[in-house]
């Protein structure tokens, strides 16, 4: 089954997969009686609104997603159509423009965005996942064809190195895409993608991760599995759990199952005996993995095998995984199907419950999952447009 997998695909449809959140903030009181305003920059949440190439981007601190509905009125605007990311208590967004440049935030106590710094690539258009290591260390994938990721300061925005990929690079696929990250022991994993002149995809019936180390920022190896398709989410196909085990989400192709596959704490090769065929726990296939404790996860199922490019209306539906298992759970809740060219995207918020985006024709919303029951409700309608990107500030 071929799917749109193009960067430029993914971009445009970020839009119609994410949230919106909130202007409304809960009140508290304070030493006097009255009451005031709770700070808004706790969380940070980017909307989408517009279509087409005349998309907008908007971004905005909150206290809370406590909230019965959230629009731009207290956002900062981004030409373009753009994603977020949230780190040590600063937000960083890219939109998708030339040159690709990746904008960093910090939001006051009204939930205002100021922008204290910025990372700019020339020659690639965005950034396609970005993984952050610690204060002083962050990794940014860039498209456009370039061979590199880049090594950069988060703190201070500042370009410190670069690690050079033209070793993989194949002259029958050109272009190559790095959608995915996840750094441990020292290394960084990375989902590759290649695709040949004029969009023909390349080898997408393998899972490609390149191993990167990070002490003398040299690639060293690039490892495949046949048991999956490509790699091809930004930002939902690596997890981690406690134990430090990674696993990779592939997409699947026609002659492959989509799935799961596992790199073991303290190793730098996929787990030969372990998979997780998506296809068989779901009965369809599937993008991308949302993991949480003890083998909770959750994937977006193709449940419109014959609309994978969503041409006529959202295709997915969330699906509900144990990882340690191996079994899905069916689709969560009485939900409506939705756009699934981002994957699931979902935040831990509090102890108690899970946060994510519900988008299609008709909605944009909030749902949450509550941890001790399963019970899943609307949380905050959105208004403003569909979301890319939220998160708590400072974890």
């Amino acid at each position: 089954m071929k799917r749109n997998r193009t960067l430029a695909a993914t971009l445009s449809l970020t839009g119609m997969i994410a949230l919106v959140a909130a202007s409304g903030c809960s009140k508290d009181k304070n030493n006097g009686g009255e009451p005031v305003n709770k700070d808004a920059n706790q969380y940070a949440i980017a909307l989408v609104a517009g279509t087409g190439s005349a998309r907008t981007t908007y971004i905005q601190g909150l206290a809370n997603f406590d909230t019965a509905s959230l629009d731009n009125g207290n956002a900062t605007e981004l030409t373009g159509n753009g994603r977020m990311l949230v780190y040590n208590g600063a937000a960083y967004a890219s939109v998708y423009n030339s040159p690709a440049t990746m904008t960093k935030y910090s939001f006051d106590k009204s939930g205002k965005a100021t922008k204290v710094g910025e990372l700019v690539v020339p020659g690639a258009k965005t950034y396609s996942t970005v993984e952050f290591v610690s204060p002083a260390e962050a990794y940014a994938s860039v498209a456009g064809g370039l061979a590199k990721v880049i090594k950069f300061n988060p703190t201070t925005m500042e370009r410190t190195g670069e690690i050079d990929l033209s070793s993989i690079l194949r002259a029958e696929a050109p272009v190559m895409y790095y959608l995915g990250m996840k750094a441990r022991d020292g290394k960084l994993f990375m989902g590759v993608f290649y695709e040949g002149a004029g969009f023909v995809e390349k080898y997408n019936d393998t899972a490609y991760v390149a191993v990167i180390d990070l002490a003398t920022a040299k690639l060293e190896k690039l490892i495949k599995d046949y048991r999956t398709g490509s790699v091809f989410d930004a930002y939902n196909s690596f997890a981690i759990d406690k134990n430090g085990d990674i696993y990779v989400a592939g997409l699947g192709y026609t002659n492959r199952p989509s799935g799961i596959l596992r790199i073991k704490k303290g190793q730098a090769d996929f787990d030969p005996s372990w998979f997780f065929d998506l296809d068989a726990a779901t009965g369809y296939k599937c993008r991308g993995v949302s993991l949480f404790d003890n083998g909770l996860a959750f994937t977006l199922a193709l449940v419109k095998p014959g609309d994978s490019y969503e041409i006529n209306g959202p295709s997915h539906s969330f699906y509900k995984l144990d990882v340690v298992q191996k079994t899905s759970a069916g689709k969560l809740g009485n939900l409506p199907d939705v756009y699934g060219s981002n994957g699931a995207t979902m935040r831990r918020y509090g102890n108690d419950q899970l946060v994510f985006a519900l988008a299609n024709k008709t909605e944009n919303s909030l749902y949450s999952y509550q941890l001790a029951n399963g019970n899943v409700s609307k949380k905050v309608t959105l208004t403003g447009g569909p979301c890319s990107g939220f998160d708590k500030l400072l974890q």
